[in-house]
């Protein structure tokens, strides 16, 4: 059996078990809301009255069309299964139309965002607003539904889906995600792990970081923010965020800086750096 068709059988196998963990807290919501998700009809349904926003603050997040698709932003491919995209949406404007939409609460991953935002109640038609989503394995099917003036459609099965982020589902998605986050070598670069896309700054990646070899360290640059092809477990340990035990970390992608300086911090010298055109940090959440 190939390497390709073992990883879509893992991915498929997985599907199930993502489907069950993300849509667990949304069934509990269905008894309250009157959704069908067997008949694929809703009772009818508000939009949320306000959006959390201060958890995006600070972020130089993509603002998107109302259809745009996670194609825009090279995310709907296996790679960026379990990491999570985040973004603005726009209000829809009274010419904007909708393009077909599939599914209740997970939706295939190459569906449009924004109007999958909408129907899941993540954001309002009014306001739009910022949201963040995941990127899971594809489930066997899906099934429509009619929530906040969006109708959705029954879909046979697809390789990836997305479902949107809320307070009361991360925990489901991070034990979703866990078994696809990236176990990265002790000296991998940022620029080598396949995420460094100009248009993914305001991203935040997470990697799951060995414990560090016998010998001298890597050298990397800056303080907090470093530069763009810093070493992710290095620098990592230099921020505070793991000990050379290793672990998970989660960096964000930001804009360059004209400088960057150098420090020693948990038995790790950084160095001074020129400046670059994009540089990264080290967060505590990807939500």
């Amino acid at each position: 059996m190939s390497i390709m068709r073992t990883r879509n059988l893992k991915l498929f196998a997985a599907a199930s078990i993502a489907s069950a963990c993300l849509t667990g807290t949304a069934a509990a919501q269905n008894a309250t809301t009157g959704q069908n998700t067997t008949t694929g009809t809703t009772a009818a349904q508000e939009a949320p009255s306000g959006i959390d926003t201060a958890r995006y603050e600070g972020r130089n997040l993509p603002e998107l069309g109302w259809n745009d698709t996670l194609k825009r932003y090279n995310f709907d491919n296996d790679k960026f299964i379990g990491q999570r995209f985040s973004a603005t949406c726009p209000p829809r404007n009274i010419r904007d139309k909708n393009d077909d939409l599939y599914g209740t609460d997970v939706y295939p991953s190459d569906n449009p965002i924004c109007v999958a935002a909408l129907h899941a109640g993540k954001i309002t038609a009014a306001d739009g607003g910022p949201f963040t989503l995941q990127v899971n394995p594809g489930l066997e099917s899906y099934t429509g539904s009619s929530r906040n003036e969006v109708d959705s459609a029954n879909l046979p099965g697809t390789k990836r889906s997305m479902v949107f982020l809320d307070a009361a589902n991360t925990a489901a998605a991070d034990e979703a995600r866990a078994p696809y986050i990236p176990r990265v070598k002790w000296d991998m670069k940022f620029t080598k792990s396949g995420y460094a896309y100009k248009k993914l700054r305001g991203q935040r990646f997470t990697f799951n970081c060995p414990a560090a070899p016998s010998g001298r360290l890597r050298a990397i640059t800056g303080t907090d923010s470093y530069s763009l092809n810093a070493v992710i477990c290095v620098a990592a340990v230099h921020a505070g965020k793991i000990t050379k035990d290793g672990g998970l970390v989660h960096i964000q992608m930001d804009e360059g800086k004209s400088k960057l300086v150098g420090s020693i911090r948990n038995e790790i010298e950084s160095g001074n750096g020129s400046g670059s055109s994009g540089t990264v940090s080290y967060v505590d959440a990807t939500f």
